[in-house]
Protein backbone atom coordinates (compact mmCIF):
# COMPACT_ATOMS: atom_id res chain seq x y z
CA UNK A 1 0.00 0.00 0.00
CA UNK A 2 1.36 3.16 -0.70
CA UNK A 3 2.32 5.78 2.08
CA UNK A 4 -1.23 8.41 2.73
CA UNK A 5 -0.42 11.93 2.60
CA UNK A 6 -3.39 13.98 3.91
CA UNK A 7 -4.28 17.64 3.35
CA UNK A 8 -7.14 19.04 5.36
CA UNK A 9 -9.14 21.59 5.38
CA UNK A 10 -10.66 22.10 8.74
CA UNK A 11 -13.28 24.35 10.61
CA UNK A 12 -16.77 24.80 12.39
CA UNK A 13 -19.95 24.47 10.31
CA UNK A 14 -20.50 26.94 7.63
CA UNK A 15 -16.88 28.69 7.01
CA UNK A 16 -16.27 27.36 3.60
CA UNK A 17 -14.54 24.26 3.89
CA UNK A 18 -16.44 22.46 1.15
CA UNK A 19 -16.55 25.78 -1.09
CA UNK A 20 -12.54 25.80 -0.14
CA UNK A 21 -11.99 22.39 -1.47
CA UNK A 22 -14.34 22.62 -5.08
CA UNK A 23 -12.46 25.88 -5.38
CA UNK A 24 -8.95 23.81 -5.19
CA UNK A 25 -10.19 20.75 -7.22
CA UNK A 26 -12.69 22.40 -9.80
CA UNK A 27 -15.34 19.48 -8.13
CA UNK A 28 -18.51 22.08 -8.49
CA UNK A 29 -22.09 20.86 -8.53
CA UNK A 30 -25.30 20.72 -6.78
CA UNK A 31 -27.47 18.97 -4.71
CA UNK A 32 -28.90 18.36 -1.71
CA UNK A 33 -27.83 21.20 0.74
CA UNK A 34 -25.96 22.63 -2.49
CA UNK A 35 -23.47 20.06 -2.05
CA UNK A 36 -23.02 17.23 -4.93
CA UNK A 37 -23.19 14.32 -1.90
CA UNK A 38 -20.40 11.96 -3.85
CA UNK A 39 -18.11 9.86 -2.25
CA UNK A 40 -15.08 11.34 -3.48
CA UNK A 41 -13.19 11.03 -6.39
CA UNK A 42 -9.48 11.45 -7.95
CA UNK A 43 -8.64 15.07 -9.39
CA UNK A 44 -5.64 16.81 -10.88
CA UNK A 45 -4.33 19.43 -8.86
CA UNK A 46 -1.63 22.28 -10.83
CA UNK A 47 1.14 22.81 -8.80
CA UNK A 48 3.24 25.96 -8.97
CA UNK A 49 6.49 24.31 -10.14
CA UNK A 50 4.50 22.57 -13.03
CA UNK A 51 3.42 19.34 -12.99
CA UNK A 52 0.00 18.03 -11.66
CA UNK A 53 -0.95 15.96 -8.39
CA UNK A 54 -3.27 13.60 -8.35
CA UNK A 55 -5.39 13.87 -5.09
CA UNK A 56 -8.78 11.70 -3.97
CA UNK A 57 -10.84 14.92 -2.40
CA UNK A 58 -13.90 14.84 -0.53
CA UNK A 59 -15.74 18.20 -0.99
CA UNK A 60 -18.11 16.89 2.29
CA UNK A 61 -16.86 16.79 5.69
CA UNK A 62 -16.77 13.18 7.00
CA UNK A 63 -19.25 14.13 10.11
CA UNK A 64 -21.60 15.94 7.50
CA UNK A 65 -20.80 13.02 5.28
CA UNK A 66 -21.76 10.53 8.22
CA UNK A 67 -18.35 9.01 7.80
CA UNK A 68 -16.55 8.10 11.26
CA UNK A 69 -12.83 7.87 11.45
CA UNK A 70 -12.61 3.87 11.03
CA UNK A 71 -14.52 4.16 8.46
CA UNK A 72 -12.89 6.67 6.59
CA UNK A 73 -9.35 5.03 6.95
CA UNK A 74 -10.86 1.29 6.17
CA UNK A 75 -12.27 3.49 2.79
CA UNK A 76 -9.16 4.96 2.07
CA UNK A 77 -7.33 2.05 2.45
CA UNK A 78 -9.30 0.38 -0.13
CA UNK A 79 -8.89 3.48 -2.68
CA UNK A 80 -5.24 3.64 -2.16
CA UNK A 81 -4.94 0.04 -2.96
CA UNK A 82 -7.31 0.21 -6.06
CA UNK A 83 -5.18 3.08 -7.45
CA UNK A 84 -2.04 1.11 -6.77
CA UNK A 85 -2.97 -1.92 -8.75
CA UNK A 86 -4.55 -0.37 -11.42
CA UNK A 87 -2.42 -1.44 -14.02
CA UNK A 88 0.83 0.51 -14.01
CA UNK A 89 3.59 -1.10 -14.78
CA UNK A 90 5.19 1.03 -11.13
CA UNK A 91 4.09 0.87 -7.53
CA UNK A 92 2.35 4.51 -6.22
CA UNK A 93 4.69 5.58 -3.88
CA UNK A 94 1.90 7.91 -2.06
CA UNK A 95 -2.10 8.15 -2.02
CA UNK A 96 -2.84 11.88 -1.94
CA UNK A 97 -6.19 13.04 0.13
CA UNK A 98 -7.62 15.96 0.59
CA UNK A 99 -10.29 16.11 2.59
CA UNK A 100 -12.87 18.84 5.15
CA UNK A 101 -12.65 17.34 8.75
CA UNK A 102 -15.35 20.04 11.43
CA UNK A 103 -13.92 21.20 14.45
CA UNK A 104 -17.26 21.39 16.15
CA UNK A 105 -19.62 18.63 17.59
CA UNK A 106 -22.05 17.59 14.37
CA UNK A 107 -24.08 14.69 15.98
CA UNK A 108 -21.94 12.51 17.71
CA UNK A 109 -19.34 12.19 15.54
CA UNK A 110 -15.79 12.88 16.57
CA UNK A 111 -14.19 16.29 16.06
CA UNK A 112 -11.20 16.75 13.37
CA UNK A 113 -8.42 16.07 16.10
CA UNK A 114 -9.74 12.60 16.27
CA UNK A 115 -9.66 11.67 13.04
CA UNK A 116 -6.57 13.05 12.72
CA UNK A 117 -5.43 11.29 15.47
CA UNK A 118 -6.53 8.32 13.74
CA UNK A 119 -4.75 9.29 10.45
CA UNK A 120 -1.32 9.23 12.22
CA UNK A 121 -1.98 6.37 13.96
CA UNK A 122 -2.26 4.66 11.04
CA UNK A 123 1.10 6.05 10.15
CA UNK A 124 -0.34 8.64 8.02
CA UNK A 125 1.31 11.73 7.17
CA UNK A 126 -0.63 14.78 7.83
CA UNK A 127 1.11 17.11 5.14
CA UNK A 128 -0.72 20.27 5.63
CA UNK A 129 -3.68 22.04 7.20
CA UNK A 130 -5.70 24.79 6.91
CA UNK A 131 -8.21 26.19 9.36
CA UNK A 132 -10.79 28.54 8.34
CA UNK A 133 -12.52 30.74 11.14
CA UNK A 134 -9.83 29.15 14.06
CA UNK A 135 -10.95 29.62 17.68
CA UNK A 136 -8.32 30.71 19.88
CA UNK A 137 -8.19 26.76 20.99
CA UNK A 138 -7.73 25.50 17.47
CA UNK A 139 -4.76 28.16 17.37
CA UNK A 140 -2.89 25.98 19.84
CA UNK A 141 -4.30 22.17 19.44
CA UNK A 142 -3.51 21.64 15.66
CA UNK A 143 0.01 22.81 16.03
CA UNK A 144 0.77 18.95 18.00
CA UNK A 145 0.25 17.69 14.15
CA UNK A 146 3.55 18.53 13.47
CA UNK A 147 2.24 19.95 10.00
CA UNK A 148 2.43 23.43 8.70
CA UNK A 149 -1.00 25.38 8.88
CA UNK A 150 -2.72 28.20 7.15
CA UNK A 151 -5.15 30.42 9.27
CA UNK A 152 -7.73 32.01 6.97
CA UNK A 153 -9.60 34.27 10.28
CA UNK A 154 -12.93 35.44 9.01
CA UNK A 155 -13.62 33.08 6.36
CA UNK A 156 -17.12 33.72 6.45
CA UNK A 157 -16.81 37.32 5.11
CA UNK A 158 -13.54 37.34 2.98
CA UNK A 159 -14.00 36.81 -1.28
CA UNK A 160 -13.71 33.17 -2.35
CA UNK A 161 -11.10 33.92 -4.60
CA UNK A 162 -8.95 35.34 -1.66
CA UNK A 163 -9.36 32.38 0.66
CA UNK A 164 -8.80 29.96 -1.77
CA UNK A 165 -5.60 31.75 -3.22
CA UNK A 166 -4.76 32.02 0.60
CA UNK A 167 -5.02 28.05 0.88
CA UNK A 168 -3.67 27.16 -2.22
CA UNK A 169 -0.28 29.08 -2.09
CA UNK A 170 -0.05 27.77 1.63
CA UNK A 171 -0.32 23.94 0.28
CA UNK A 172 1.98 24.83 -2.69
CA UNK A 173 -0.41 24.47 -5.42
CA UNK A 174 -0.65 26.80 -8.56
Amino acid sequence: MPQVRIWAILGAGNVGKSTTIGHLTGDFGKGQGGLRQTLGGKREILLRGGGYLTVFSWRVSRQDGRQRPEETISFLKRQSSQFDTSGRPMAAACFNVLLALRTDRRGNFPVATEYLSHFVRQGWMIESLALLSPTDRDEVLYHRFGAPICYVYGSRDIKIGWMVGQVRNHFGWA
